[in-house]
């Protein structure tokens, strides 16, 4: 089923309201100072079916210029609009500014009605056709039908729903995408349900229960229930005009222009790329860092316009500028939105977003502007590979990247194993791939670092992971490690023995650092299983210049395994007593440390250190009786 929303625009007092009664018995105004006044002030809706069953909602616009901005609130929703204009009166401000904010907004379809023409002489109604026609000229409505209405007498009526519904039928469908967006133009509270809000659900679907986040704030939210043109439904689509209930917030909580969407869908920001484009009849300008009013979705914001290539931006003209916002929103890419001067208020342009959250950029960098263009224009490889760029430091996934710049999901691991290819992205794991400009930054920063170390350390096989992992400065050890990874398969280092060191280093001994290694290890030798108090061989030999480096180069190389704070032992007595413990453990269902002690010859320290650096290790394990192999060989199960 196709889903639309019909709006309406034009002058105050051109029969817009009344209309819409005429079509749908529905009064769109609901306030009382609307009905004494006679004037739309706020939104009003209604609907009206077709023939074919389908059902659309229609948004009904105040057309005074005191609120335009309310108008500009339900005018980003419509997919078709009637461009009302009074046959007594003809074109007047409202129309041309009307008119001006549905062709910036990108709407592609629309009637134009001119009402009220049992006021006027066929004559004159023609005439006031030819200068609409005039307006029109170069817009989305050029070639729009145009229908003369008489609510008074119920004329064109029956025309106007044909005209209406074959209109609808063209539609082209909403996105149905996996992720929903609500933005929300009315916020009220019903006695029995608690917070009530509407709006038209620009894309995706919502279900009763569902579990979402209420933006820009980022506070999760649970819909108890949906209402679709009044009536309770289960699920909404994307061109449905929907009332969501909202027990858990209060009508102080929630306010028009925030936005109901999935859950990590949106980014709250303050800054957004965009494509900004003058009117071609205003007689403003907007200067570099000029303050104007933004309005997008349902939202009014104020901010200033960064132009990035000129320094002031005139009427017809459109160039690359970053809006830099007083407070954060939430947008998408492809979004579109309208600026007005910021005093006195009228609308002077607008544009359609390019990134929905970047980071601050330098004006006239001849990089930035061809990121921009890339952003409008390029390739999906090619904006693949500018966000991967832009989000540096972020280590944002494939889905991530996709959800922050509107790159298509489905093409998007193919276009980063090209840039794989290309040595333009590195991956770094199944999802994960960061620019190579980046990647190249920490290998660089890893081999600063390692050569420092190298030079401070040169008996030592490398620097420990921990540290690595600290000097590399991310946040997430996990995106060290990967880091790392990757520098190791690139060859440009390598791991030993939880050390890290550059991919070529290796410890180089001197004539006298040979010396002490023979010595040391001679002793360790000849000691067995009753080695020195550690502490105390190495004071006998303090006098001796590098002997304690030379002694942690032989602890790092496991040429000596050191057991706990107290001793060490050479590796050969260590595989030694590793190979007598599974000889008693194959004999014995528990092997005893007072038994162990005596099949070694050793003391009793020594037995426990080692029985205790096997359980640390993962070789033994602990039982109420003793210890036993943690994995026994393969059939000795029952002995």
């Amino acid at each position: 089923m196709r889903y639309g929303i019909i709006g309406t625009a034009g002058h105050v007092d051109h029969g817009k309201t009344c209309l819409i009664q005429a079509l749908t018995g529905i009064d769109t105004d609901r306030l009382k100072e609307e009905k004494k006044r006679g004037i739309t002030i706020e939104l009003g809706f209604a609907w009206m079916d077709f023939p074919d069953g389908g059902r659309v909602g229609i948004v009904d616009v105040p057309g005074h210029e005191k609120f335009v901005k309310n108008m500009l609130a339900g005018a980003g929703g419509m997919d078709l609009v009637m461009l009302v204009v009074a046959a007594d009166e003809g074109v007047m401000p409202q129309t041309v500014e009307h008119l001006d904010i549905l062709s910036i907004l990108g709407i592609r379809y629309g009637v134009i009605v001119i009402t009220k023409t049992d006021l006027a002489e066929p004559e004159l109604v023609a005439l006031v056709e030819e200068d609409i026609r005039e307006l029109v000229k170069d817009t989305f409505l050029e070639n729009a039908p145009v229908v003369p209405v008489s609510v008074y007498k119920n004329q064109g009526l029956d025309i106007l729903k044909e005209t209406l519904y074959e209109m609808y039928r063209k539609l082209p469908p909403r996105k149905e995408g996996t992720h929903f967006r609500l933005p929300i133009d009315r916020v009220f509270t019903m006695k029995g349900f608690g917070t009530i809000v509407t709006g038209t659900l620009s894309e995706g679907k919502i279900r009763k229960g569902q579990e979402v986040v209420l933006y820009p704030e980022n506070r999760p939210v649970k819909i108890r229930s949906i209402q679709v043109h009044g009536q309770p439904e289960d699920t909404a689509c994307a061109g449905q005009r929907v009332a969501v209930n909202l027990p858990d917030r209060t009508k102080d909580e929630v306010f028009r222009g925030d936005v109901l969407a999935s859950k990590g869908s949106l980014f709250p920001t303050r800054m957004a790329d965009v494509l900004l484009t003058m009117l071609r009849h205003t007689e403003r300008t907007v200067k570099n860092g000029s303050r104007v009013h933004i309005y997008h979705g349902t939202r009014e914001l104020l901010g200033k316009a960064v132009l990035l290539d000129r320094e002031e931006l005139k009427a017809g003209e459109s160039c690359y500028a970053q809006l830099r916002l007083e407070e954060e929103t939430v947008l998408r890419k492809g979004d579109r939105f309208v600026i007005r001067f910021y005093s006195p208020a009228e609308t002077i342009g607008g544009g359609v977003v390019l990134d929905a959250c970047p980071g601050k950029h330098r004006r006239k960098d001849k990089e930035v502007l061809e990121a921009f263009r890339i952003k409008e224009k390029g390739t999906l490889e090619e904006q693949l590979e500018i966000s991967a760029l832009e989000h540096w430091g972020c280590f944002c996934t494939l889905e991530e990247l996709a959800l922050r710049s509107s790159l298509n999901r489905s093409s998007l691991k193919n276009a980063a194993l090209k840039l794989k290819e290309k040595k333009q992205l590195v991956k770094l794991n199944e999802n994960l791939y960061i620019h190579r400009r980046e990647f190249e930054h920490y290998r660089k920063k890893t081999e600063e670092f390692l050569n420092e170390f190298h030079k401070a350390y040169p008996l030592k096989e490398g620097m420990g992971i921990e540290e690595a992992r600290s000097r590399l400065g991310l946040m997430d050890s996990r995106r060290a490690d990967e880091i790392f990874l990757a520098l190791k398969e690139e060859k440009v280092i390598k791991e030993e023995n939880g050390c890290l060191s550059k991919k070529r280093f290796r410890v180089v001994l001197k004539e006298d650092e040979d010396a002490m290694v023979q010595e040391i290890l001679k002793h360790y030798l000849e000691a067995g299983f009753a080695p020195l108090a550690t502490e105390l061989y190495i004071k006998e030999h303090r006098s001796q210049k590098k002997f304690q480096a030379v002694f942690t180069s032989l602890l790092n190389k496991k040429a000596l395994i050191r057991l706990d704070g107290q001793y060490c032992i050479h590796r050969e007595y260590y595989e030694k007593a590793k190979n007598s413990f599974a000889e008693m453990a194959a004999h014995c269902p528990e092997v005893v440390l007072g038994e162990y002690r005596d099949y070694l010859g050793c003391s009793r320290k020594v037995a426990v250190a080692l029985l205790e650096h096997f359980d640390k290790n993962g070789y033994t394990r602990k039982t109420e009786g003793g210890r036993v192999l943690k994995y026994p060989p393969v059939g000795s199960e029952g002995r």
